[in-house]
């Protein structure tokens, strides 16, 4: 009963807050608050950065990595290098389906009887695939292009402590008549670098003023639609990260992302990219590049974590990603990373043996996966 009652007290005092915001408090007409992120700095990390404990100093942007992790991660000499950098041309079209989606949640772990009064389990997520076509207008001498985004197909899913607030997919009849409806057809412009990387969002305001700002679909336009939005899901973090185009089997480049989850702090992970093999593929060779990668050694992690919270919990993160690039066609074909994060709080009254095991688990994801259509 005692360990009862302090989970309890955890439960009632300081998760509750944690809670909330775990499941995106704020209107059901709204998008749900998820997982925050920041953008990527590239990063070196070396064997010295690993084992001592000097901070680590981030070098200017594009900075390659060569990270001493073994044979397997040293370039292959005997293999010539591939070039790893977009061919924009102008005309040049395609098709692609980009997902975004990121999620908390909180759970119960341990017998039905010791599970305090009031306590539901329960999950909040945002979820936005968009099937696009992207056609490059021009190319300036750097290679740098103006590419004209299309919006052919949009579904969208917002679920706030286990409710669905929103369920939108376009190509169903039913939500025709929905005003997130009427981006289907509506284009935005923005500019595109060889290495991947978005430069400017050239032209969107036709595009963002469609859906009515009185529409309860209006919020969640004005965020696919805004400029972090449309950065997210248009830039190829494993190009953009890299400082020559050219790379061999084995090679390794690298940069830093960092990920804010409220009251439970934040954390930055070094993300290593690794060619790992060029194969045949349909239609031609195929670079297939790995990401792995690690909460960050020395670098600031956010604000500490305060509260009923401090020190009182286990921390586990996985994050890996998968990048397949067409050689022949110089685009992408795959590009896909995924993180997972998992808090777990136990009672300190079990930890001593003097009550049944009960802890609360808590976990955020984030998910990002573009990929060719056509």
């Amino acid at each position: 009963m005692a360990g009862m009652v302090r989970v309890g007290i955890i439960v009632r005092g300081g998760l509750i807050g944690l809670m909330l915001a775990a499941y995106g408090c704020r209107s059901e007409s709204g998008p749900a608050s998820g997982v925050q992120t920041e953008p990527a700095a590239a990063a070196v990390q070396t064997q010295e950065d690993k084992t001592g404990p000097q901070e680590m100093q981030p070098p200017a942007a594009g900075a390659q990595v060569q990270q001493d992790q073994g044979a397997e991660s040293k370039p292959d000499e005997s293999q010539p290098p591939v070039d790893l950098t977009l061919r924009l041309s102008p005309g040049a079209a395609a098709t692609y389906r980009a997902v975004v989606e990121q999620g908390k949640s909180v759970a119960w772990q341990g017998a039905a009887s010791t599970r305090p009064a009031g306590f539901e389990d329960g999950r909040t997520e945002n979820r936005i695939e968009m099937t696009f076509g992207q056609e490059v207008q021009t190319v300036d001498a750097a290679g740098d292009a103006v590419v004209k985004i299309t919006i052919q197909a949009l579904k969208y899913l917002n679920r706030v402590h286990n409710k669905v607030s929103l369920d939108f997919d376009s190509t169903r009849p039913a939500d025709q008549e929905n005003p997130l409806a009427r981006l289907v057809g509506q284009s935005y412009q923005i500019k595109l670098s060889r290495r991947g990387d978005v430069l400017a969002i050239v032209e969107a305001t036709e595009a963002r003023s469609v859906v009515p700002a009185s529409s309860a679909a209006f919020a969640m336009a004005q965020r696919l639609l805004s400029e972090d939005g449309i950065r997210e899901r248009h830039t190829i973090p494993a190009l953009a990260a890299l400082s020559e185009g050219q790379v061999r089997p084995g090679q390794s480049w690298g940069d830093t992302k960092s990920f804010s989850f409220s009251r439970m702090g934040s954390k930055s992970f070094e993300r290593q990219y690794t060619l790992r093999d060029v194969a045949e593929g349909e239609g031609g060779r195929l670079a297939v590049v790995e990401m792995k990668a690690i909460p960050a050694a020395g670098q600031a992690q956010g604000p500490p974590v305060t509260g009923p919270f401090a020190g009182t919990f286990d921390n586990t993160s996985d994050y890996d990603g998968r990048f397949i690039f067409d050689l022949e066609s110089g685009r992408v074909r795959e590009y896909s990373e995924q993180m997972r994060t998992e808090w777990v709080v136990p009672d300190p009254e079990a930890i001593r043996g003097k009550a049944d095991p009960a802890a609360v688990k808590m976990a955020a994801n984030w998910l990002r996966r573009i990929e060719l259509v056509k």
